[in-house]
């Protein structure tokens, strides 16, 4: 995925946001909804290419790649 416009699913205010990247905001809030436990509470956020989420994931997939 290109690291432009995308969004992560932060499951609790304290929680680290999800690692895995969505196009649109209703495809995020649609897995949300669908993985959810009861009584669990998520937010959308929009995030851009400079993303510190997806950047630690890429360089912990691919260590050589950011070396």
């Amino acid at each position: 995925m290109n690291l432009g416009i995308h969004y992560h699913i932060r499951w609790s205010s304290e929680s680290p946001l999800d690692w895995k990247p969505f196009r649109t905001q209703q495809e995020a809030t649609k897995a949300a909804e669908r993985i959810k436990k009861p009584h669990e509470n998520y937010n959308i956020l929009e995030r851009d290419e400079e993303c510190e989420r997806c950047k630690e994931f890429k360089a912990r997939t691919n260590p050589m790649r950011f070396s």
